[in-house]
């Protein structure tokens, strides 16, 4: 019938735009995209999510095979 597996291709994108992400909100300030009040809700959320991203990326790629 075919292979049931997911393609583990869509791993690696999720970790170049998770990491980017993450590195844009901590650099926020740097790049003077940012407020210059600090570290704000919006570069925590940012980071939050980048790590979020980068986590599922990885599971993509890194991700075991559970089949017999």
């Amino acid at each position: 019938m075919g292979d049931k597996r997911p393609s583990r291709t869509w791993g690696w994108p999720l970790l170049v735009v998770g990491t980017l992400l993450g590195i844009v909100s901590l650099l926020a300030d740097v790049l003077r995209i940012g407020g210059f009040a600090g570290f704000g809700w919006k570069q925590v959320l940012g980071t939050a999510v980048g790590v979020v991203v980068i986590l599922v990326g990885a599971y993509g790629v890194l991700g075991r095979d559970r089949s017999p």
